[in-house]
């Protein structure tokens, strides 16, 4: 059998004239142009389609991705501007807390120190009158050892022997005139 389109190929180019001289072949331009419009038409109906609606699903999705970013952004500021207030309430408040902390403590210290001062105070008070007794009681252990003294002095150089009481009169009379 016999295929047309080499018959076609094979008259053409026994006949070469015109703008066949040039190299264009307008019989393969219009077979090109057949196929290239049947294969536009194809593509139109079967895949363009496809691609469009897809290509425009991606847009709004782009869209949409675009318009939440900026929300977000927006949301982000007015965040971070909550935040910075929270943030200074925050810190008047831990400023707060420690300035009342600190006058409770030094209150505390205060009392402390009074108490201190007091249990002190009480201490010395106790101290000294437990020096002051024991004082007297040296000094009464004292004037009685004095007065036993000077009463062996006195029988030494009297030679006699004199009462508790008598040694007593006298040895007070001679306290009394060496104290004026």
């Amino acid at each position: 059998m016999i295929n047309p389109v080499t018959v076609l190929f094979a008259a053409e180019a026994a006949e070469k004239e015109g703008i066949a001289v040039l190299g264009i072949d307008p019989k393969a331009i219009v077979l090109q142009a057949g196929t290239f419009l049947l294969l536009f038409l194809l593509l139109k109906k079967f895949a363009l389609r496809g691609i469009v609606d897809t290509l425009e699903k991606r847009r709004k999705t782009i869209d949409k991705g675009v318009a939440l970013g900026i929300e977000m952004q927006s949301a982000k500021e007015k965040f971070d501007e909550e935040l910075k207030g929270m943030q200074h309430k925050a810190r008047e408040e831990a400023n707060k807390i420690l300035t009342g902390a600190q006058a409770e403590a030094s209150q505390i210290i205060k009392d402390g120190e009074a108490n201190a001062a007091k249990k002190v105070d009480q201490m010395l008070k106790d101290a000294n009158a437990r020096i002051e007794r024991e004082m007297q009681t040296a000094r009464k252990e004292l004037r009685g050892e004095m007065l036993a003294l000077v009463s062996e002095a006195t029988e030494v150089i009297i030679d006699e022997k004199v009462d508790a009481k008598k040694d007593a009169s006298l040895i007070e009379r001679a306290l009394a005139r060496v104290r004026a």
